[in-house]
């Protein structure tokens, strides 16, 4: 789903903001975005399968008290996620339960803390207890150095605590979405301006055999046209190469979403002459291919969904690739050429 008008515009207009896991509190001047539907949300998308935004697009983004329903597991994902959509040297800002200053106020015997009512929950620990899992909507607890150490493994820098309604990122409308201050922590961290190349983990002695290609299905949709093929290189890693078009909107990206969150993306931007050949009319044909470089970790058998992310934000497929791996989950150690 694009972007409504109203939600593109602010006092700035070149400025592109996210309000992600908005809920109900959608804000205009944002690109308000959820994993439910809503009358005014904007982008109705699961973090866990990739945001149909493209890489390096947004100056900043927020989010507030969203994080908390993801399992430990995700909120790395998450963050990385978070971290692609942001342009080099743009800003997030989290707005988290602190769950310090819920201990704090647990250890005082402060009642009145707690909005949970006590009606419904009387004893003091319950409260607390019921509070901060928030009727088992929240699934992860957050205190600032845990926050800390998640962005850092994001691929963040520069981290900082943060008031109410303050910011050191230069963007002072990042505070509008501020709530809930007597119960949350603020923290901001900033995407790195040079890309910065991060080691993945990777067992680097030679297995052979390690990694088998069961089945590999070309399905795109009405919307798109193209053709990939998968191959396993010598060092165990799964190598996808191919062609894209969009039908209405041109195709910058490629995604590959293994399940349990995005395994790896690269930009449609390589020379396929062949393609040109054959598509003589479309002048983005020239520059349709990619190729990216998956490794992976873990035993057991992966599905890939490969799929095309157009530059009206939609997503299309393009296929599905089945592998038997030595290593469980596909990790992103992408590479263009």
């Amino acid at each position: 789903m694009m972007p409504s008008d109203r939600s593109v515009e602010s006092s700035d207009a070149s400025v592109r903001r996210l309000n992600w896991g908005c809920g109900d509190h959608v804000a205009p001047g944002w690109i308000n975005s959820d994993v439910k539907q809503g009358a005014e949300v904007d982008l109705v998308a699961d973090i866990k399968a990739g945001l149909p935004l493209v890489s390096d697009g947004l100056d900043y983004a927020v989010s507030v008290h969203a994080l908390p329903e993801l399992p430990y597991p995700e909120l790395v994902p998450a963050l990385r996620e978070l971290h692609r959509v942001l342009k080099p040297g743009g800003v997030l800002r989290l707005v988290l339960p602190d769950l310090d200053r819920a201990i704090d106020a647990y250890r005082r015997g402060e009642k009145g803390y707690f909005k949970v009512d006590p009606h419904e929950v009387h004893s003091l620990g319950g409260r607390f207890i019921v509070q901060m899992l928030w009727y088992g909507y929240s699934r992860s607890l957050f205190t600032q150095d845990f926050a800390e150490e998640l962005l850092e493994k994001g691929g963040f820098e520069q981290i900082s605590r943060c008031r109410c309604r303050q910011t050191a990122s230069g963007f002072s409308e990042i505070v509008e979405l501020d709530n809930r201050e007597d119960e949350s922590l603020y923290i901001e961290a900033r995407k790195p301006s040079a890309r910065i190349s991060r080691v993945l983990p990777y067992n680097r002695a030679p297995m052979s055999g390690e990694l088998e290609i069961l089945d590999i299905a070309q399905t795109p949709s009405e919307r798109v046209r193209g053709k990939f093929r998968v191959h396993r290189s010598e060092d165990q890693k799964l190598e996808i190469i191919g062609w894209v078009l969009g039908q209405e909107s041109p195709v910058t990206e490629v995604v590959v979403d293994s399940g349990s969150g995005v395994a790896g993306r690269t930009s449609v931007a390589l020379d396929r002459p062949d393609v040109a050949e054959k598509f003589p009319d479309r002048p983005e044909a020239s520059t349709a291919g990619f190729k990216l470089s998956l490794e992976a970790q873990g035993k057991g058998e992966s599905r890939l969904d490969v799929w095309a992310l157009l530059k009206d934000e939609t997503r299309e497929p393009i296929g599905r690739i089945t592998v038997k791996s030595a290593r469980r989950r596909f990790l992103g150690g992408l590479r263009r050429g």
